[in-house]
C-alpha cells in the first residue's frame, strides 16, 4: 500500500497524493525562485555561510535574503545554527533522498552558468568580517 498524506498550498486548498508525490511538489515550491537555487548551489559551495554574506553576493536586502532562507529551512532544505554574532547556513544534513539527488543534479548542472561562477568567486573573496562589521547577521 502507497503511504498518502495531504497539505495545503498557499491559498488553503488541500492537495492529496503520495508522500514522493508532495515532497516533489514541496522541492519545486521551494526552488522555484532564481535567488533561491542561486543560494542552495551557494551552500552546497561552501558550508556555514551567514545572511550578510550572502545579502552581499546576491545583492538584495537582508530582509528579502532573509525570507528565502526562511522558506528554504520551512521546506527542510537548509539548516541554520547560532555562532555568536552570525546565523550559519548550510545544506540540510538530513535531506531526503529525493531532495538531495535533486540538488546534488542541480548544483552540477549549474556550476559554470555565468552568475552561478560569479557568486562562486564571490563567496571565495568575500570577508564576514569586513561585511558585518557594523551590524549583526539575522
Amino acid at each position: 500500500m502507497v503511504e498518502t498524506e495531504s497539505c495545503q498550498d498557499r491559498r488553503g486548498i488541500e492537495i492529496k497524493g503520495t508522500v514522493p508525490f508532495l515532497q516533489t511538489i514541496k522541492l519545486i515550491k521551494a526552488l522555484a525562485d532564481e535567488n533561491r537555487v542561486r543560494i542552495i548551489c551557494l551552500l552546497k559551495h561552501k558550508r556555514d555561510i551567514c545572511v550578510c554574506e550572502i545579502t552581499s553576493i546576491i545583492g538584495l536586502a537582508q530582509s528579502t535574503i532573509s525570507s528565502h532562507l526562511k522558506l528554504l529551512e520551512n521546506a527542510g532544505l537548509i539548516e541554520s545554527y547560532k555562532d555568536g554574532l552570525w546565523v550559519n547556513y548550510n545544506i540540510s544534513s538530513n535531506l531526503d533522498p529525493l531532495s538531495s539527488e535533486f540538488i546534488e543534479s542541480l548544483y552540477n548542472n549549474l556550476a559554470n552558468d555565468k552568475k552561478v561562477k560569479s557568486d562562486f568567486e564571490k563567496i571565495r573573496k568575500i570577508c564576514r568580517d569586513t561585511i558585518c562589521k557594523k551590524k549583526a547577521c539575522k
